[in-house]
């Protein structure tokens, strides 16, 4: 109870971020919070999987690779090692619609970083003679992938819930890809996206605006912009069940996934989605711990997930039954949950706890610079401005128990999902 409080008192006061537009189109988002000396420091671009196409999968995260691996100024793993010396931490990640370099420094020194990525955005050798191991080093992340039968099970399950839209292709690529990218294809992906005017600067921590923004235009104001057109791809509707079988001699238990199709991440059904979520499968006190796991010892393991995206997306239930139940069993009684959904049964403090618990998550991954840095880089570039963030609460708070009913009764149908089976192999 007292963390629900907290979270009603301080969790909607909107964020104040400034907001900058540089003469090359650079987008320059700055959050000041003086809570503790520390700068996050992050540059997004607007390139991920989404913008591959096949034949070159995995390019963008390749390319993530090669940017630590030395400009005509730092030599490779110069960046990591100054980083450190300086007593930082730095990272990056790859994902359906973006690419993130990231680090974070006592706030006396963020103008490293900003520095650095200035000078990696114009001046990337990707010489052959680093280009060749860091290919293997992605190709054996790849390989590692292969290995995981979950992880090939969800691969599966995207080639077929998206027959024909880019999302069906995985972040790390296809090996085959892999193996025929040249190092010129990598440097050719990297001038046409990585410019000002396909990325965004975000830096919040304990700094002053009208500081940091001059250093940001002293590293990067005179760096040219290059437009890059994001083509729109589309999925039909589904328009029938969609099942599929996968056998794997690595598996000792079998698993079930459904998946329907769902909305984008700026459709009003989004936020409808992420209570429904949290109702069916967060926590010891959800629908599907209490009676699938405990009560009926059908499921070992259970989940919900949602993947609202720019464009597309999907809810998802994943489960592992008990050893003896069989997975049509436990399908089948996943399906009574949803349908207690369709009828409306859901009462006024199970909504509430779901919406708290939305709530709370929301508000835990924007506990530090570097949280609330992704979080804004995040609703920018999937959903065309940081502000919508600050519509999150109003908007989960406002999902009525008719909302659920409509959304389960308009989405959650047979024509409308697909259905895998992951079966051990001999």
């Amino acid at each position: 109870m007292i963390i629900i409080l907290i979270l009603l008192t301080f969790s909607f006061q909107p964020i104040q971020v400034y907001e900058y537009q540089l003469d090359n189109w650079l987008k320059v988002l700055i959050y000041e919070d003086h809570f503790a000396p520390v700068v996050s420091v992050q540059v997004c671009y607007r390139v991920g999987s989404y913008n591959e196409q096949p034949g070159h999968t995995g390019i963008s995260h390749l390319l993530e690779h090669m940017m630590f691996r030395g400009t005509k100024k730092f030599g490779p793993k110069e960046y990591d090692r100054l980083i450190d010396e300086a007593g930082g931490e730095e990272n990056a990640f790859t994902s359906t619609h973006q690419t993130v370099y990231w680090a974070n420094l006592y706030k006396d020194r963020y103008e490293l970083a900003l520095m650095l990525e200035a000078d990696r955005m114009q001046n990337l050798l990707l010489a052959e003679k680093e280009f060749v191991p860091e290919k293997q080093v992605v190709m054996e992340e790849r390989r590692l992938g292969e290995n995981d039968p979950y992880g090939t099970f969800f691969e599966t399950a995207d080639h077929i819930i998206f027959l024909q839209h880019p999302y069906r292709q995985p972040v790390i690529g296809y090996m085959r890809d892999l193996q025929n990218i040249k190092r010129d294809d990598v440097y050719h992906w990297y001038r046409k996206y990585y410019n000002p005017a396909n990325a965004i600067i975000i830096i919040s921590g304990d700094v002053k605006r009208e500081e940091v923004l001059s250093v940001v235009k002293k590293y990067f104001g005179r760096i040219k912009p290059l437009f890059a057109q994001e083509a729109e791809y589309y999925e039909p509707p589904q328009n029938g069940e969609r099942r599929f079988t996968l056998i794997k001699k690595e598996v000792n238990q079998p698993a079930l996934i459904i998946n329907y199709r769902a909305v984008n991440i700026s459709h009003p059904d989004a936020y409808v989605f992420e209570v429904i979520r949290m109702i069916l499968a967060s926590g010891k006190t959800s629908r599907f711990e209490k009676i699938l796991v405990r009560e009926k010892g059908l499921a070992a393991d259970i989940d919900a997930y949602t993947s609202l995206l720019k464009y597309d997306g999907t809810f998802s239930i994943f489960a592992i039954p008990q050893i003896g139940i069989e997975l049509e069993n436990l399908e089948k009684e996943i399906y009574a949950e949803i349908e207690r959904l369709k009828r409306g049964e859901v009462t006024d403090e199970e909504l509430q706890k779901a919406q708290n618990q939305t709530l709370a998550n929301f508000t835990f991954r924007q506990d530090s610079p570097s949280g609330i840095g992704f979080a804004i880089g995040y609703w920018e570039i999937l959903t065309g401005s940081w502000k919508n963030l600050n519509l999150y609460p109003e908007k989960i708070l406002g999902v009525t128990r008719a909302d659920i009913e409509r959304v389960a009764n308009q989405y959650f149908k047979e024509e409308n999902r697909t259905v895998g089976y992951l079966l051990p192999g001999r």
